[in-house]
């Protein structure tokens, strides 16, 4: 599995333009390049350590985001066009494809 970091989701649409499929409706973003499967994710929250209380007297916990827009790749490669986009593999991902 590969993963992918962009500043903002403006510079992940530009990055897969190359990508992008045109329909009828409109476009679309893949669900594959070659082999590998696109798992958008997008903006990635994360607990902050601070419990906030809801109208009921329910504690939850703060979430905020990470900086970047998150994009997974299932397979081993990462097409040329994006490879300055690649990102060592997190310790705790937020989200794998099954069998990873």
């Amino acid at each position: 599995m590969k993963y992918l970091k962009f500043d903002s989701e403006a510079q992940f649409k530009t990055a897969f333009a190359e990508y992008t499929i045109k329909t009828e409706d409109g476009e679309t973003l893949p669900s594959y390049i070659g082999s590998s499967a696109v798992d958008v994710v997008g903006v990635i929250y994360k607990p902050t350590g601070k419990l906030l209380t809801d109208a009921e007297g329910m504690q939850y916990p703060e979430l905020a985001p990470i900086d970047g827009w998150h994009v997974n790749l299932s397979g081993n490669a990462v097409p040329e066009g994006l490879k300055a986009f690649e990102i060592a593999a997190p310790v705790t991902p937020s989200r794998i494809f099954a069998g990873d």
